[in-house]
């Protein structure tokens, strides 16, 4: 499909002459007025942008270029007005805050395949149970109390905790059921560098998130209503019992379902950047349409030799019907949705090439992408898609076409296959150079490899795995089907080799932090474009010079000034505090491990440290062993290798198998020197403590340049009580991490007229089961003149140091997505 873009925009023409750049100028007015209104931190109420229309109108006719102004004036505000009115709707459709955590009785279809989540063991399991995450259309409402009910048609993403045997049989994609379940308002935790959950469902369209919760009612099978879900889950069951050796990459490459792949797989795909492979997206749809172009070609060519002429029509047709078709069966995710807009584009450009040019074709596909979905631009997707095909335009446009070779004689066959393979290398290492700076800014690094794997892997891909897995397919009822299919999955098993093999020879994924700031990237985008002009423009090597800050991790950090930085960061009920300096990086508890297997370590905190330029960190200080604080340790040192692990009592045995330089226990009345960071432990007491109770927590005093921190961890009013008997005259802190999440059982009088807190943060998960912080517990601080914060309404929240006695306070959901407001408890 690069190769195809290629093409397309070396050869097309276009017809409109001087005016050719009025429909595009039009469109991109028309795309970015909408990217812009999605950017805006409140939506702009109608009246105002009626109003401003109205008024810039008004200017325009009155000057004398407004045969031109006024159409751009209309653009700009027809997609203001559609980003506004569809932003707007999007938050009205989701559950009110007031029906957080409430019980219904529904009636839904399940909409998506079901995803096997194995759950963690229970005392007294036997085994592990199975959790099943699924979506759901709502189809009414049985009872709800007085609460209004989720309308109909609204979509859910529920999960079904340890679901039995029978469940797992009939809980189908197109099931319906009789459902009792807890809904939650679409809500997530917020962090700097981390992934915008909220957001995501927001452009999915999730009008409430939840569980199924069997108590006084029982869910109720009703029928298996038959559908594209239900072809969807016929077709899983038919790839699992083909002889493949591994059929959930088979399931990820047809249907997008890719809850079978293991931790390995994914790994592997990632550090060789491959990872696009298996991720329905504008590949796979470009290669359908591809395979679908080439057998309508065959056919169009058939029918000419009977009539005398030949048709394209039929290749077009075949390629659009045959990408829509796939686009569906892959569940019609976002990323296919905007890749199947693109391919539409590229079809129909390419049918109409005389009479539409490259640029006018990719913001026609920019303005449909953004008219489906105004809130698309902010994925990671959206972004790596454009500016692959925006590249590859811009490379090829102006490459000049060799006149074909006369003869058929070796030679001239020889120079057309040349000129291809080269065609095939210039285009993929026009994507791996545009596709440098977003892999570095969206995973915090990129694979060296990617090119000579990718070089490999896509024709690999599109040539001989997905054509035969797509005729497997449409020929599932026939017994050749299996054939077919057998030969894809033994093929892609091959293909898995080979990128072992490549991993294990070639240099691998770099984990590179980008901590550039806008004007550094602004530069390094533009070192990029440079160097995406067509060859001998003066000064078109210079863009190297603007790479080079990326790509040299060894240069100072932009954010490196001298100061102290706290981030207590947003893992929901569960603690995880970054602390930095100059000369030290330390990271206090890794956040919460939940019994689906998602890790805060691996998920928030990892990528937060690499946004921040943070690849290793000096110290890492588990406090104790409850989950919600040591869970997500394992997550975090796949990516971010730890120098020292401080740990209460016997827990540092835990961790003597990770890959750390280092272990050592906190002791009350111990003290050390971190870097510039001065610590002294206050508890525990006993160093033979097991580490696993609240009151074994590691408790720290930590001094920087007259500054204090008390970190607390778990602790209860009790331990609270002899720390100040021990200490009494402890100066006042600066930053006071509350005990325990607030609970009623910390936090006590004696403990914050102890501590004397300029600023107290909670750390607790959004109108949690637990009622963290209790409301007594607020009011203690209140009343001793505490400054109270609380990541559950405000995001991870970020105090800095720098010399000043007032610390500059930073919200992570004061980001300016108009979303974090309207989800703000109030």
């Amino acid at each position: 499909m690069q190769w195809l873009v290629g093409q397309w925009a070396a050869g097309a023409r276009t017809a409109e002459g001087r005016n050719s750049l009025s429909p595009t100028l039009l469109l991109w007015s028309y795309a970015l007025a909408i990217a812009a209104v999605g950017c805006l931190p409140r939506i702009p109420p109608p009246i105002f942008l009626a109003t401003l229309a109205v008024a810039l109108l008004c200017c325009a006719l009155l000057l004398q270029s407004r045969r031109r102004l006024v159409p751009l004036l209309l653009a700009v505000f027809a997609g203001a007005g559609w980003g506004s009115w569809h932003n707007r709707q999007a938050l009205a459709e989701r559950l009110p805050l007031s029906a957080h955590g409430a019980d219904f009785l529904l009636q839904v279809e399940v909409a998506s395949l079901p995803e096997s989540r194995v759950s963690a063991l229970r005392e007294g399991d036997s085994e592990a149970a199975i959790n099943l995450r699924f979506s759901a259309r709502v189809l009414g409402q049985l009872e709800g109390g007085e609460l209004s009910s989720p309308p109909q048609g609204q979509l859910l993403d529920l999960t079904w905790y340890r679901a039995d045997a029978d469940i797992r049989r009939q809980l189908r994609a197109g099931s319906r059921w009789n459902l009792p379940v807890r809904l939650k308002r679409p809500r997530g935790s917020v962090n700097p560098h981390g992934f915008d959950y909220e957001g995501w469902l927001l452009r999915r369209g999730v009008y409430a998130t939840g569980y199924v919760r069997p108590g006084d009612h029982t869910p109720q099978f009703l029928d298996s209503f038959k559908g594209l879900p239900a072809m969807r889950h016929w077709l899983r069951d038919r790839l699992v019992e083909q002889p493949a050796r591994r059929p959930e990459l088979l399931r990820a490459l047809l249907l997008g379902d890719r809850s079978g792949l293991d931790s390995d797989d994914r790994r592997l795909l990632r550090e060789t950047g491959t990872a696009h492979l298996l991720a329905i997206s504008g590949l796979h749809v470009g290669m359908v349409a591809g395979f679908f172009l080439l057998i309508g070609n065959l056919l169009g060519r058939l029918i000419g030799a009977v009539t005398g002429t030949s048709l394209f029509a039929p290749a077009v047709f075949l390629a659009l019907a045959g990408s829509l078709g796939y686009t569906l069966l892959a569940g019609a995710p976002l990323s296919a949705q905007r890749a199947l807009a693109m391919t539409w584009v590229l079809l129909l450009a390419w049918q109409w090439r005389r009479r539409i040019g490259p640029g006018l074709a990719y913001s026609l596909a920019l303005a449909l992408v953004l008219t489906l979905q105004p809130l698309a631009f902010f994925g990671a997707g959206f972004w790596l898609s454009f500016i692959a095909v925006g590249a590859l335009l811009l490379a090829f446009s102006h490459r000049v076409r060799l006149r074909r070779d006369t003869d058929d004689t070796e030679p001239g066959y020889a120079r057309r296959m040349g000129r291809g393979f080269a065609g095939l290398l210039f285009s993929q290492w026009v994507v791996t150079l545009a596709l440098l700076l977003p892999s570095l800014v969206f995973f915090s690094g990129f694979s060296l490899a990617g090119m000579l794997m990718n070089l490999v892997a896509i024709p690999w891909l599109g040539l001989l795995i997905l054509p035969m897995l797509l005729l497997g397919t449409l020929l599932i009822w026939t017994p050749v089907s299996g054939w077919f299919i057998g030969f894809a999955g033994w093929q892609l098993d091959l293909l898995m080799g080979f990128l072992e093999q490549g991993r294990s020879m070639l240099p691998a994924w770099q984990t590179l932090a980008l901590p550039l700031g806008t004007f550094g990237l602004f530069l390094a985008a533009l070192g990029v474009l440079l160097l995406l002009l067509p060859a001998g423009l003066p000064g078109r090597r210079l863009g190297w010079l603007f790479l080079l800050p990326p790509l040299l991790p060894f240069l100072p950090q932009v954010n490196g000034e001298d100061d102290l930085r706290v981030t207590v960061l947003d893992v929901g009920q569960g603690l995880a505090v970054v602390l930095r300096t100059r000369q030290q990086r330390l990271l206090y508890d890794t956040g919460p491990l939940s019994g689906s297997g998602w890790s805060a370590g691996s998920q928030i905190i990892a990528p937060y440290l690499l946004g921040e330029g943070i690849p290793v960190l000096d110290t890492v200080v588990v406090s104790h062993g409850d989950r919600d604080h040591a869970g997500g340790f394992v997550g975090l040192v796949e990516t971010i290798p730890p120098g020292r692990v401080i740990a209460p009592g016997l827990l540092t045995d835990r961790f003597n198998n990770f890959p750390q330089r280092t272990t050592a226990n906190c002791r009350a009345g111990e003290k050390e020197t971190l870097g510039d960071l001065n610590l002294l432990w206050l508890w525990p007491e006993d160093g033979e403590v097991s580490g696993e109770e609240n009151d074994h927590s590691c408790v720290a005093l930590v001094e920087w340049r007259g500054v204090r921190l008390l970190l607390a961890g778990d602790i209860s009013s009790g331990v609270e009580q002899q720390l100040a008997l021990r200490y009494p005259d402890l100066p006042p802190v600066d930053l006071l991490l509350a005990p325990h999440h607030g609970s009623r059982s910390s936090s006590s009088a004696v403990f914050i007229r102890w501590a004397q807190p300029a600023n107290a943060i909670f750390s607790a998960g959004f109108r949690h089961h637990f009622g963290h912080p209790h409301p007594e517990v607020v009011e203690r601080y209140r009343n001793a003149g505490a400054r109270i914060w609380n990541t559950a309404s405000s995001g991870a929240v970020t105090f800095s140091w720098s010399g000043a006695k007032e610390p500059r306070i930073s919200l992570a959901r004061d980001a300016g997505r108009f979303w974090y407001r309207k989800s703000a408890d109030k």
